[in-house]
């Protein structure tokens, strides 16, 4: 019996971090008008009589894992949106593009955490997210935060980013089905599995030396689009180690226009494709340990890219969130 608490408390530490983490929420406005969705910053869009805002801030506030919020976003909007939620909610107002909005949040962090004798602030993780989830649940949060948690304690130095992905049977059930109106969007083909990127981080931003490529990636990241997967490509031979990067990118691009088929070359190229590699890769361009994580919560892939993504979940609300409160992850924080 004592055998049996005790390695429960060890599966639980394994499983956590120290100390809640502070969280950075991206609520900015593009300057590009084409990022705008109904014309307007889509934190601020409404389903189901609630900002796509609030759903992400009210997860994070529930979540056991996180302590103190920063929204980073136009202050005057923010200060609306957010009157009358808990202290632990700071608006932070917005300086342009995706990577410094990131990084006013980042620096209110540190400014938090500057005087902690035990940890410098370089080496504390904090979760990045973006504001436009309406399927995010606290659940699902601390769960994110848990399977980060169990992947830095078993590695040394821990991770400088730990990257959500959601698999194809976590986010099959929002597929379009005969009539019925969903999003499916490109996978990763991986020897593992099939993969797509979710929109929650944990990160040690200080602890990469080239996170200035994360806008870049962030400005090509729609891959089904060839010219920003040839424009992503060509960034990657500019820095150390890019043609690695770039084979694995074409590789991978490759892989997804064969799947279709399914034939001998896109099982070969499939094989070759391992997370293993992709790590790699990604940890060499941004220079620190990239980890990529599974989560079983697929409703964090769908944020809202247009006005086609807001009406499919706008409609389908009520169904998508009884089946992400049906998950049940294996990993209990």
């Amino acid at each position: 019996m004592q055998q049996v608490l005790t390695d429960s408390k060890t599966e639980k530490r394994a499983s956590a971090y120290p100390f809640p983490l502070d969280a950075v929420i991206l609520a900015g406005t593009h300057q590009n008008p084409k990022r705008l969705v109904c014309g307007r910053n889509k934190a601020f869009l409404s389903i189901a009589g609630k900002s796509l805002l609030r759903y992400v801030v009210d997860a994070l506030l529930g979540a056991e894992s996180i302590g103190q919020v920063f929204v980073v976003g136009p202050a005057d909007e923010l200060q609306k949106e957010l009157t009358g939620l808990s202290s632990r909610v700071r608006p932070i107002a917005q300086r342009g593009k995706m990577l410094t909005n990131c990084w006013a949040g980042i620096e209110a962090s540190e400014a938090r955490h500057r005087d902690d004798p035990d940890l410098d602030v370089k080496d504390r993780p904090l979760l990045i997210i973006s504001c436009d989830l309406p399927l995010i649940t606290s659940r699902a949060v601390d769960d994110f935060v848990a399977r980060c948690a169990r992947l830095d304690n078993e590695s040394n130095p821990p991770a400088a980013m730990l990257a959500g992905v959601v698999d194809e049977p976590g986010v099959s059930p929002f597929h379009p089905s005969g009539d019925t109106l969903g999003i499916k969007r490109p996978f990763v083909e991986l020897a593992s599995g099939r993969l797509r990127l979710a929109n929650i981080y944990v990160a040690r931003p200080r602890n990469m030396s080239h996170q200035e490529f994360l806008q870049t990636g962030f400005s090509y990241r729609k891959a089904k689009d060839w010219r920003n997967v040839v424009a992503l490509v060509f960034s990657f031979f500019r820095r150390p180690h890019g043609w690695h990067s770039a084979w694995m990118t074409m590789r991978i691009q490759l892989t997804l226009m064969l799947s279709s088929g399914k034939g001998r070359l896109y099982w070969r190229l499939k094989a070759g494709n391992t997370l293993g590699r992709v790590e790699k890769c990604l940890s060499e361009v941004l220079g620190g340990t990239v980890r990529v994580v599974v989560s079983p919560f697929g409703g964090l892939s769908l944020d809202v890219d247009d006005e086609e993504d807001f009406h499919v979940i706008d409609t389908r609300y009520q169904d998508w969130a009884a089946i992400t409160a049906a998950v049940k992850p294996e990993l209990t924080p």
